[in-house]
Parts: C-alpha cells; sequence; structure tokens
C-alpha cells in the first residue's frame, strides 16, 4: 500500500458494496458511472486486493471486500462524529458527555459519584449506559462513548487510555438446592458442574477469570448457557441449570433460588478499570475519572461482609 484511501474512495466503495451494482450505486452518488469504477479501482489499489468479483450481470464483495466494509463503515461513523463535535466546540456548544459502565459499577459505585457530579458540578451534561466490556470498547472506538468503567485486561492504545480502579471480588452462584454447604466452595468441587455464563468474550470479563480458576484446578468447565444479562443468567442458576461466577455486587441483593458463596484459596477478584478516548471532553472525564478513583478508595478501604467477599 503506498497512500492511505480517501474519504471520498472509502464513501463510493460503501455505496457500491450495499447495492452491488455499480449503475445504481453512481446514480445514488449523483456520479456517472466511469468515475464510480474509477474511484473503486484507486481503493483496491491502495488496499492491494480486489474488494469486488465482478462480472458484466453479477456484482459481490471479495471476504477482504466483506473485512473492509464493516471497517469502513466504522471510519466513516467515527469521522462523522468527530466533525460534528468540533463544530459544537466550535460554536461553544455544550455535548452531553457519555460514560458507560459495567453492571458492577451501576450498582455500587456509580450512585455516590452521581451524587458528586450533581452536587459539584451541576452544569455538566452527560449520559450513563450500562453494557459489556466488548460492547463498551467498541463504543469508544467509534467514538459513542467519551469514557467507560470496564473489565480488564484492557491496555492503553492510541485511542484510548486506562486507569485501574479496584479489583472485583467474585462468587459463586448455586441453586437454592446444591448440596454444598456455606463455606467457601473450592475451584475443584465445581468440576462435575454445569456453568452459566455471560455471552462469551475470551479477552475480557468474569469467562477467562472462570477459565484459569477451573485450569489451576485441573479441569475444563462444561459451559452449558451463554446469557446476555444477569437476570436471565441468574434464573438459569436458579431453574438447577448450572453455576455461576459473578460479581459481590450482584451477590449483596438477594435472589430467590440462588445462594452466593465465596471461593476457596483467596477467592477470585476482575480488575475494573477507567478507560477513556484521548481528547473527549477532557475536563469533565478528568473530574468522573477523579470522583471515580476517589469512590474505589473508599470502597478498598471499607471493611468486608464476611459473609460476601
Amino acid at each position: 500500500m503506498g497512500m492511505d484511501p480517501t474519504f471520498q474512495q472509502l464513501r463510493v466503495f460503501l455505496t457500491v458494496a450495499e447495492e452491488l451494482h455499480f449503475g445504481r450505486a453512481a446514480e445514488r452518488l449523483a456520479m456517472t458511472q466511469p468515475p464510480v469504477s474509477r474511484q473503486v479501482r484507486a481503493l483496491e489499489k491502495v488496499v492491494g486486493v480486489p474488494l469486488f468479483d465482478r462480472t458484466s450481470r453479477h456484482v459481490a464483495l471479495t471476504p477482504a471486500g466483506e473485512v473492509l466494509h464493516a471497517e469502513a463503515a466504522r471510519t466513516l461513523t467515527s469521522w462523522g462524529r468527530a466533525v460534528q463535535e468540533a463544530a459544537h466546540v466550535a460554536r461553544g456548544l455544550r455535548r452531553a458527555l457519555v460514560l458507560g459502565c459495567v453492571e458492577a459499577v451501576a450498582l455500587e459505585l456509580l450512585p455516590s459519584v452521581v451524587n458528586e457530579i450533581r452536587r459539584t458540578h451541576p452544569q455538566d451534561e452527560w449520559e450513563l449506559r450500562e453494557g459489556d466490556t466488548s460492547d463498551l470498547l467498541a463504543g469508544l472506538h467509534a467514538r459513542e462513548l467519551d469514557c467507560a468503567v470496564v473489565r480488564g485486561p484492557v491496555v492503553a492504545d492510541a485511542d484510548v487510555l486506562v486507569r485501574p480502579l479496584f479489583d472485583d471480588p467474585l462468587v459463586m452462584a448455586l441453586p437454592s438446592a446444591h448440596p454444598h454447604g456455606g463455606s467457601p466452595i473450592e475451584w475443584s468441587a465445581l468440576a462435575e458442574e454445569d456453568f452459566v455464563v455471560y455471552r462469551r468474550d475470551v479477552r475480557q470479563g468474569l469467562l477467562p477469570v472462570l477459565l484459569d480458576g477451573c485450569a489451576r484446578a485441573g479441569f475444563t468447565p462444561r459451559i452449558r448457557y451463554q446469557a446476555t444479562a444477569t437476570e436471565l443468567l441468574l434464573g438459569l442458576v436458579a431453574a438447577g441449570d448450572g453455576v455461576a461466577l459473578v460479581s459481590s455486587a450482584v451477590a449483596r441483593s438477594p435472589r430467590a433460588g440462588v445462594r452466593f458463596v465465596p471461593l476457596a484459596g483467596g477467592g477470585a477478584t476482575s480488575p475494573l478499570l477507567f478507560v477513556w478516548r484521548r481528547g473527549a471532553a477532557v475536563g469533565a472525564v478528568k473530574r468522573i475519572g477523579d470522583m471515580l478513583w476517589r469512590a474505589a478508595a473508599e470502597r478498598r478501604a471499607a471493611p468486608r461482609d464476611p459473609a460476601v467477599p
């Protein structure tokens, strides 16, 4: 690749990819067909591979074209948001800061931070979105979020900065009828259990902790169900369809049909991190990050409930 693609090349490519017809794409773009074909050929030269399989009767994306289609759409969406943000700043308009967080933070850490923001900086406008780590990180890179609290591991990169907050203690959720008593449970005692997990992501979230704990005990967990939300996950546990690894924040609210049991041997934890986009509403992001850090420090210093770590 000798140079970077232009936004015009990407827009033309996306239109042809949506229409799968050069003539219809040209009509949508208010262009004639020859310039559309030239833009596509120029982009293929930049990328170094064919993006379309085309004959006189048929146009289809190549596998490389499928990949570029998804990434090009994200790139143009991100660019559009960046232009909009710059215009807002230039006109002196305030845009609401968008904070994302995983469930454990929404349950425990965030309420005190929200109260402090309202009390000390009532002029700040912001929105809150809950999600899992993968979706929140994708939102940051797509400029849909300014900052978020996510589960690690996450490594800082050209777009995102990272600040550790605290390690979230984890517990096992068991059906109420499970024969295990109230004492901490050994990982090895779970070898014959079925497991219910959150939507699988082997990089972040609770699944890496589960896989590591089971591996150290000498077995591979038998994953029976995936759940997209905690209520569904705990509902499956209550129904006797498996056991699940969950945040201690979840364990502080009683659930019918479910018992929460600490893990033996020092337990298990999941790191919670504050992540933010470089250059995103710097003052407001720094304030939220500092408030989260102080709230996390108070949480780390607080005595633990012996029943739920």
